[in-house]
Order: C-alpha cells, then structure tokens, then sequence
C-alpha cells in the first residue's frame, strides 16, 4: 500500500518482494534459516535486492520490515549514491521476536529511519540516525466503504485480528450483549474443540506476553468466529458491513494506535476502541469514534450504540470525514514524510 502510494505521489517505483524467497521454501528450510538467519533464503534476498538497485539506480531505496538485510548489502547500496531510509509497521525492539542479528547490525547503516512506535523513540535515537514519525494510517484505495448485500459480512460488531487473552474476555462480554458479533483473524479456532497442542501452545504463549491463559472450548466466541484473516475488497467489505468496528490494542506492546485506527472509519464503521492519548488526538471522543477503558465501558458503549442507530450513523460518519480532511491515508502520510527527507 505504502509502495501505492509512492507511485501515486509520481515517483518511479521498483518493488523487491523479499517474502516471495520464504513462501517457496519448505518449512524445515524456513524454519532453519530464520533461526540461523543465513542459507539460501537470506542469500537470495539480498541478492535481489542490490540487483535491483543496481538495475534502477534509485534516489531513495526504502526497506520496509526487513529483518534479513544485511550490513554489507546496505553498504553495497550506499556506493550507488541512494539515501537508504528504513521503516517498519511493527514494534522493532519492544518483541524480540521481531528483532534479527542481522537487522540489529544492518539499522545502524541506514542513512534516515522512519518509526511509527513513540514508545521506541528512545532506541531509534540511540542509534544516532536522524529520525522521522510517521503514523500509520490506510489505504484509500482500499479502505473506503464497500457495501454488500451478504450475509457473512453484515454484523452489529466486527473485529479483525488475531487472539490475546484480553481480547478473548472482552469479546465474550460483547457475544454476552446479544449483539450480532462477527471475529475474524488468526488464532481464535482453538475455542471450537479446546484442545492443546504443541504449536498451538508456543504460538498463544507468545501473543500472551506472559499474561496466563488457559486452553478451553467457547461455543459463543466459536461461534462468532468466521475465520483467519481477509485482505482487499473482502477487508473493506467486513470492516464497512460492521455498524461498530472494535480497535483493540495489543497488550504485549504499548501501542497507542493501529491500521485499524484508521481503517475502521475509513470504509464507515463507527470506531470503538481503546481510550488513549494517541486516539484522541486522532478522533475526537463522542463525535468522530468512541472509546473504552474498561470492559464495563466497552459493553455499555456496545448495548446503546447498537440501538440507536442515528447516533452510531454519525460518528461512522464524521469519523469517515476527519480521515480525510486531516490526511490520514499513506498517500498523505509519505508526501510529509518525503517533504522531510527533502525529495521533490
């Protein structure tokens, strides 16, 4: 999307699809080379990588969410005379697993690095790079509101995303309303059987962050659960089909704000999510998106607005209009970040 964006802005844009390496491997050479961090994946992706920067000679080259570059393909790079800028979506130093070695010593030769996380400004600086915040934001190409007459979208309350204990108890209070609930996203189909199993422990253990769990069969979240994950047009249409679109933030990290942050109002859902400095400077509280600091709150937020609909309408819709009267769309947010870096 962001590579969307650039090409809208004008500029000559040549895309490296760095995973494309992973997807075609087996799963023992994935799982191998990532905990080595060397072996043919990492080679080829580095490889493709300064082949096309030697084939296009760019002004900018921008690596997004690249764990495997290595120090020396950066410094390959830089002998073309591109300014090297790095950004990722993710926490980088708050989840180690997140982190690489090689990224770890490959950041430190980035001419500019662009975060999103104010919580890891701290780190950033440390590294002695000039700096840059960027939000996140959305695509309005994509995230725009996209009716449909279909069932499997339409719901009261929707959310999109993967399981965390949190997540779970306050989604069952909503299932509790009586509201139509609709969840979709990663990790959630262990509430249909409960049954435990090795992979499945070592993946919920890590989204816990350390926060108990248990492994146990829920029929009501089961039940509103409609599968893993949806992109494109089928993401705008459960985001748009939802009259309440729930912003959860993760618990293992202290983000403030998210994609859906923007994208829930984006495609005219009204936002519902958690209460924190960085929403509300975003959204203004009860008349652009609506916030919670509590399960009590959330619940309560939930049972009047699913009821009263012109109420609901406007919010959706004037959370809608605040994304793009204040630019929050990527084409917005990379033409600031691209006035910084001084590129005309």
């Amino acid at each position: 999307m962001r590579m969307r964006a650039l090409q809208r802005l004008g500029y000559t844009v040549r895309g490296v699809h760095t995973t494309d390496p992973w997807r075609r491997a087996s799963w023992v050479r994935r799982q191998a080379q990532r905990k080595l961090q060397r072996g043919s994946i990492v080679d080829e992706i580095n490889a493709k990588v300064i082949a096309a920067a030697r084939d296009l000679r760019p002004d900018i080259v921008w690596a997004e969410k690249q764990e495997f570059l290595r120090a020396e393909t950066i410094e390959s790079i830089r002998k073309i005379g591109t300014r090297l800028v790095h950004f990722t979506p993710d926490p980088y130093f708050t989840l180690h697993w997140k982190r690489t070695r090689l990224m770890d010593e490959a950041i430190r030769r980035f001419d500019v690095l662009i975060y999103c996380k104010p919580y890891e400004r701290a780190e950033y600086e440390a590294l002695g790079k000039p700096l840059i915040y960027m939000p996140l934001g959305y695509c309005d190409e994509i995230h725009r509101p996209l009716p449909s007459n279909d069932a499997q979208w339409q719901c009261a309350v929707g959310f999109l995303g993967g399981w965390e204990p949190r997540r779970e108890r306050m989604l069952r209070a909503v299932a509790g309303t009586g509201v139509d609930l609709k969840i979709r996203g990663e990790h959630w189909d262990f509430l249909r059987t409960g049954t435990w199993t090795p992979r499945r422990h070592v993946i919920l253990r890590q989204l816990a962050g350390g926060e108990p769990f248990e492994f146990h069969r829920d029929d009501m979240l089961a039940q509103a659960h409609r599968g893993g994950e949806v992109y494109a047009d089928d993401y705008a249409r459960a985001l748009t089909a939802a009259k309440i679109g729930l912003g959860f933030l993760r618990q293992v990290c202290a983000d403030q704000h998210t994609t859906r942050t923007f994208e829930i109002p984006a495609c005219g859902s009204m936002l519902l999510a958690d209460r924190t400095d960085e929403h509300q400077a975003f959204f203004e509280e009860g008349r652009e998106a609506e916030f919670f600091a509590s399960c009590d709150e959330l619940v309560e937020k939930v049972k009047f607005y699913s009821r009263n609909e012109a109420a609901r309408s406007l919010i959706a819709d004037a959370g809608r209009n605040r994304c793009s009267r204040n630019g929050y769309a990527y084409v917005h947010r990379l033409r600031a970040v691209l006035n910084e870096l001084g590129v005309a």
